[in-house]
Order: C-alpha cells, then sequence, then structure tokens
C-alpha cells in the first residue's frame, strides 16, 4: 500500500484524480490535510483529517499513525506534518519527499524548534522524488543526509504537449509583449527585471506581471505601484486566476518572458512556455536552471537583455525533443508507476 500524505491544491488534486481514475494505480491512499472542506467524493481510499485541525489533534495522529503504520510506502507532497513524522520517526524509513523547492530555501534562513524539527525529519528520508536533481542534491548537502535520487515530473502541471510549439521571429516584430514573473511570492524579484526592462521600454507594447497567485499582498501592491511608475499604462496586472487552457492561450500571445526567482519556481509554467516555442529568460544561479541546461534545454541567462536588448532571436527548436524526453505524458506514468512498486 502506498499512502500519499498532500495538502489540497491546484497540483495535489489533479494527481489524486489521474493517479487513481486515469491511470488506474492499485493500492493507493491518500491523506490529504486541510483545515477546509473538500469538494472530494467520498471513497475508500481517501482521507482526511478531522476540521478544525488543532481541536482534533488526538484523532488526527490516531489517523495518521494507523494509516502509516499499515502503509508499505510513505510519499510525502511537500513538507506538512512533519511534526507528526517527528514522533514517529520510524516511519521515514520508508518516506519519499517530493520536493516542492521552497522548503530547502527556508531551511538556513529560519530559527527555532520548528526549524529543528523540519531538518530532524527531512534528513531521514529515504527518497527524494523530483524532477530536479539538483534539489536532491542540495537538499543532501543541506541536510547532510544521503536520501536517494528519483526522478519524476511529478505533477500534471510539468506535463508538456509539444502540438503548439510555434517559435517566432522577434527580431522583426515592431513592440513585444512582455511576461514578468509568475506570482505574488517575493523570490520572483520583479523590481530587478523591471529595472532591466527600462532600458528597452520603446521595444515593449505592454508588460504583463501575473499576481493572481501567492499570499503576499505587502509585496503585490509593492509591485504594482513600481511598475506603474515605471511603465505607465504599459504595465498590465493580472489578478485573476486563469485556468489553464485560458492561460495557456494567454501565454501563446507573449513574446519574451523574464523570471529572476532567486530559487527553482515556477517549473510548470516554464515548461509550459518551452512547449509554446517561448524565449525565456531567467536567473542562472538556480538547481532548476543548471538541471535544464545539463539535460539540453534551451533558456537563457536574463543578464543577455542587458547585452543584445530583448529584440533578438533565440534558437528554441532543441526544446521539443528534451520535453518528449523529459515531460511527456508516458515519462510522467511510467515514473508514478515506479514509484508505487518501489
Amino acid at each position: 500500500m502506498t499512502l500519499h500524505i498532500l495538502i489540497f491544491d491546484k497540483f495535489t488534486e489533479p494527481l489524486y484524480h489521474y493517479l487513481t481514475a486515469v491511470l488506474g494505480l492499485q493500492r493507493q491512499q491518500f491523506l490529504f490535510v486541510s483545515a477546509e472542506p473538500l469538494n472530494l467524493t467520498p471513497s475508500e481510499n481517501l482521507f482526511l483529517f478531522k476540521s478544525p485541525l488543532s481541536r482534533n489533534l488526538r484523532s488526527n495522529i490516531k489517523t495518521f499513525y494507523k494509516l502509516c503504520s499499515n502503509a508499505d510506502r510513505i510519499i510525502l507532497h511537500g513538507d506538512p506534518l512533519l511534526h507528526f513524522f517527528a514522533l514517529f520517526p520510524s516511519f521515514l524509513k520508508k518516506t519519499s519527499w517530493v520536493i516542492y523547492g521552497q522548503e530547502l530555501y527556508s531551511l538556513n534562513k529560519d530559527h527555532g524548534l520548528q526549524n529543528e524539527v523540519k531538518k530532524f525529519v527531512l534528513r531521514k528520508v529515504k527518497n527524494h522524488i523530483t524532477h530536479i536533481e539538483g534539489d536532491s542534491i542540495l537538499a543532501n548537502q543541506m541536510l547532510h543526509s544521503k536520501a536517494s535520487f528519483i526522478k519524476s515530473p511529478m505533477y500534471l502541471s510539468n506535463v508538456a504537449e509539444t502540438n503548439d510549439f510555434a517559435p517566432e521571429i522577434i527580431s522583426q516584430k515592431k513592440l513585444l509583449k512582455v511576461l514578468v514573473g509568475n506570482s505574488t511570492d517575493p523570490t520572483n524579484n520583479h523590481e530587478a527585471i523591471f529595472h532591466k526592462l527600462l532600458k528597452h521600454v520603446n521595444d515593449i507594447e505592454c508588460i504583463y506581471c501575473p499576481l493572481s497567485y501567492g499570499m503576499y499582498d505587502e509585496y503585490k501592491a509593492e509591485v504594482i505601484a513600481i511598475g506603474k511608475k515605471m511603465f505607465g499604462d504599459k504595465f498590465i496586472v493580472l489578478e485573476k486566476f486563469m485556468p489553464f487552457e485560458e492561460y495557456k492561450k494567454f501565454l501563446a500571445g507573449i513574446d519574451v518572458i523574464i523570471f529572476d526567482h532567486n530559487r527553482q519556481e515556477a517549473m510548470g509554467v516554464t515548461i509550459t512556455l518551452m512547449s509554446l516555442g517561448k524565449i525565456v529568460y531567467v536567473n542562472p544561479h538556480t538547481t532548476s536552471y543548471e538541471s535544464l541546461i545539463r539535460r539540453g534545454f534551451k533558456l537563457f541567462d536574463n543578464n543577455l537583455i542587458a547585452i543584445d536588448g530583448l529584440k533578438i532571436d533565440r534558437d528554441v527548436s532543441a526544446n521539443v525533443l528534451r520535453l518528449k524526453e523529459y515531460y511527456s505524458k508516458k515519462v510522467f506514468d511510467d515514473s508514478w508507476i515506479k514509484i508505487s512498486q518501489l
């Protein structure tokens, strides 16, 4: 039996439905941790914590212990329930950790008991599940652990279809549509990108800034204020969350995309953009950039903008084969079948 422990969100809900209803994996159980009611059909493989979580602590610990005891393997998605694992560390011997990325970058920044618990638990997991091997290497370095690396696209948002791959000759366009960042997380480093763009503002028709995703409202307000001040009406904020297919159609109309995350982030949208044949500039000092470049993908150091400007064509033709090799539906299916048989 495989037990998945996960937060209910836009990535995990589709995974739950896909693994059970589409891929048809047997002997899968899902323990969703959420303080909100979930819109899921009751099932024998679905378990929910009692809410509110803090008032039902004893009952929830019992549920956790029973499910983990009966499981042959445990898949920990991100870092929920680390304090429960700290109570029962023997479960970590059969636990694989799906690394999201943000867990790593708080390890040396946060302090106190909660961070010590986090380190204690994550250094004892058996495997790391990720499509960015650099994240697994970094986790082992930071935690002084020896977990093995299991390659998987992880979530359906990282599956690429290349039917719409259509690179454009942007050097011949009069004005360009530019996308900056992907969320309200300060790691987007929006202002640094804005200063890069300001020198080329005469080549820009508009700058789209997605700020519908994330919890940092104060930072969001700062980004909007700075963007409006620097670019006026050319700066367009996207505050409404779009369904995936709608967002994909929107992205198809963008010419240049610039990210400056200081850590592995926005991988789903980056993969989607590459599948559309887009030119994507990123921060080169990240595990994601290193991993993708090493595998032959064509993304570009955002410092090149200062050297070459925006209206320059980049060869992204290699991305079609690389996406099929690493992020196809078959690769996704095969990885989860393998994980369920570990």
